[in-house]
């Protein structure tokens, strides 16, 4: 599989240090000696890549910008639990700047950019230069330009630290210096990225990658800079749908397979592996935060939290009733066991003591707000089914990941944005047009979408329904005008929520930290 090579190359980071006297002891070798190939090269900077595989925990950047989004929930569970005020702030856009999942989210862009500064200046500092060493430097300059992207989406200005050696504190600057820096970085890099997708380059920065996140600056230079950049967004998509690396895969569920490595719409994937992502700072399971202990045996899973990660009723609402995608995405309604039986719990007895079993029925839609705050009904709430579940009986705890890879980066996301591009610049028959588009749309079940149907509150719903839980929801929402809108469970909020708050530890860490208007800290003086 494609994903055991990067594996292997992350868990030799983590291996215990040697015993064996005889052997080589790499930490002993100068710089000059360990950077000599481009293996170990590719060893030494496997840990920024490592450090991207919190993106999946359960308080993480993807679990926060889920939070702040349209299309999931945390209510208070039936059991009283998932009552931590962290998840209600970021469900209302209250948030306050202790709010712990804001900082996790600080915390895992800025640390993987120290990470990429630390491989920067160390194979910058190992003798003379070859083209392996230009390429390693390439990866973590466009690694570092995604963090950078997800920073500026979420905070604005944000610390500006692109050396290792630096001393002081980091200077902030505004988000349309880091725009230019971050599209700059992306451009004089990318002819040294690998060009051709391959095992070698699966989970590690490629010339497609640029390219897409190039087309992410773009899609939002208005909202970061207040320049359309529509037409250099439409661009950098077609120079990936036209490189004929990526195709869409035949079905929806292709992508979020249990061994989901040779989706053809992989752009850039971070790996996980039951065997070998083993923590909680960096395994994928899903499973213990949205499923309860009713669903345990379907997929002969354990160690849930009666989780209350659910599909928000009013964003369920929005499907068609014709879209596989919804019961792709989400397990609602009727439950069915993996053989198609339908799913009954026990209930109770009779008077013979025998035992009373009950459908197993989901509502999705129809959930009172005050639900929130006072705890769901047993059986409220869509859960989360995308990623395909093992049955082996491997996942029985937060600590086991699951096997599937999270895409980050999907070539229906580029085909939508190119879609939307299109859109935006009066183009709407030519966007219907796209093959693609429509492949993506019959492949759910649905018709075309026509150039009438195409307003861009219609399109904003089918991006949605394409890649949700994703990770793009805060962005797209807010691209869109909508972010601020009511929806389930949040009243129509105030422009300030467009930012985050600056968490107050890493104010206290760096006193060149302003905060985002809007927000205040106990600390602040008056």
């Amino acid at each position: 599989m494609k994903k055991i090579l990067i594996l292997i190359v992350m868990t030799m980071l983590a291996m215990p240090a040697c015993t064996n006297l005889d052997e080589t002891i790499f930490s002993q070798l100068p710089k000059e000696e360990f950077f000599s190939n481009e293996s170990q090269l590719k060893i030494y900077s496997a840990r920024p890549y490592t450090l991207l595989q919190n993106w999946a925990v359960e308080q993480s950047m993807w679990t926060m910008v889920l939070q702040l989004g349209n299309e999931m929930a945390v209510p208070r569970s039936y059991n009283g639990s998932w009552t931590e005020p962290r998840y209600r702030e970021l469900q209302t856009h209250r948030m306050q700047t202790n709010n712990k999942l804001i900082r996790t989210a600080w915390e895992f862009c800025f640390n993987t950019i120290a990470g990429c500064n630390d491989v920067i200046y160390e194979v910058e500092h190992s003798g003379e230069m070859n083209d392996a060493k230009k390429s390693i430097i390439a990866e973590m300059k466009t690694l570092r330009a995604y963090c950078y992207m997800m920073a500026i989406d979420c905070w604005g200005n944000v610390p500006y630290s692109v050396d290792k050696s630096q001393t002081g504190y980091p200077e902030v600057k505004d988000r349309a210096f880091m725009f230019d820096f971050i599209v700059k970085e992306l451009k004089d890099n990318i002819d040294m990225l690998p060009e051709t997708p391959s095992a070698a380059t699966y989970g590690r920065a490629t010339r497609d990658m640029a390219h897409f996140l190039l087309a992410k600056m773009y899609l939002n230079a208005k909202v970061w800079t207040g320049q359309e950049m529509w037409a250099e967004a439409a661009q950098e998509c077609k120079s990936i749908m036209e490189s004929g690396h990526f195709k869409l895969t035949n079905t929806y569920k292709e992508n979020f397979a249990v061994h989901n490595e040779n989706s053809t719409e992989a752009i850039f994937a971070i790996p996980y592996s039951t065997g070998i992502t083993t923590s909680d700072r960096n395994a994928f399971y899903v499973w213990c935060f949205t499923l309860n202990a009713d669903c345990e045996k379907i997929w002969n899973v354990s160690g849930t939290w009666n989780g209350s990660f659910i599909g928000q009723p009013d964003f369920m609402a929005t499907y068609d009733p014709a879209d596989k995608r919804k019961s792709d995405t989400w397990l609602f309604g009727q439950v069915y066991d993996l053989s198609g039986n339908p799913w009954r719990i026990a209930v109770g007895v009779n008077r013979k003591g025998e035992p009373v079993y009950q459908d197993y029925i989901l509502e999705d839609i129809d959930i009172a707000e005050d639900k929130y705050t006072k705890g769901l009904a047993r059986k409220d709430g869509a859960r989360i089914i995308k990623w395909e579940y093992q049955t082996d009986g491997s996942q029985t705890g937060y600590s086991v990941s699951m096997e599937n890879d999270f895409i980050t980066m999907r070539y229906s996301d580029v085909v939508l944005m190119y879609v939307e591009c299109l859109i935006r610049q009066g183009k709407e028959g030519e966007a219907a047009a796209v093959p693609e588009f429509q492949q993506i749309r019959s492949r759910a079940g649905l018709s075309p979408m026509t150039a009438a149907d195409l307003t861009l509150d219609n399109f904003l719903i089918e991006r949605q329904h394409e890649l949700c839980l994703e990770g793009w929801v805060r962005q797209d929402l807010i691209r869109f005008g909508k972010y601020l809108d009511k929806w389930w469970c949040k009243e129509a909020g105030e422009e300030r929520e467009l930012l985050l708050p600056i968490p107050e530890e890493m104010r206290g860490a760096n006193p060149n930290l302003k905060q985002n208007p809007g927000y205040s800290s106990p600390n602040d003086k008056e």
